[in-house]
């Protein structure tokens, strides 16, 4: 895991949350795959400063150990900052994405307040997008199939898309 602060000036750098599954990571016959372009996508975003996390929702059984050991297991742990990782069952009321308080705790634990610029979020949940939105992210929604449509905003088909964007 990377736990060091990138400092811009007087303030963190700006953050990306990525959702795990259908964002980073596809599925087929029940297995996870890292999507072709999520490795060189993460390298780049770092060396461009940004740090990196994820927020994901997931049931109540998985802990945090488990969190970190698959991420070892995906070949990501070395780009994420342990303090950026936020998961729905380390919640005492187990929230999920959109809900606000699992956005405020990505903020809270990150230590993302007067960050520079707003944290940014990616999925390929619409819903999710959108309600990012309310609560003052900037959101960028992953169509992993289908044209991205004037009405979702910022839109990338694939993770390497986000170079341009940012």
């Amino acid at each position: 895991m990377v736990d060091i602060d990138i400092i811009t000036g007087d303030s963190l750098a700006p953050a990306i949350f990525f959702d795990l599954t259908h964002t980073l990571l596809g599925k087929t016959d029940g297995e996870y795959h890292l999507y072709s372009d999520t490795l060189d996508t993460l390298k780049a975003l770092r060396e461009r400063g940004y740090r990196l996390g994820v927020i994901s929702n997931l049931s109540l059984e998985v802990t945090e150990d488990e969190v970190h050991a698959f991420l070892e297991e995906c070949s990501i742990a070395s780009f994420i900052e342990s303090d950026l990782i936020i998961f729905s069952s380390e919640h005492p009321e187990s929230i999920k994405k959109p809900d606000k308080r699992i956005f405020d705790l990505a903020l809270e634990k990150g230590k993302l307040a007067g960050a520079a610029g707003s944290p940014i979020f990616v999925t390929e949940e619409h819903d999710h997008i959108l309600a990012a939105r309310c609560y003052g992210w900037r959101a960028i929604l992953k169509r992993n199939w289908g044209e991205c449509r004037p009405e979702d905003g910022e839109c990338v088909h694939s993770l390497s898309e986000l170079l341009r964007l940012l």
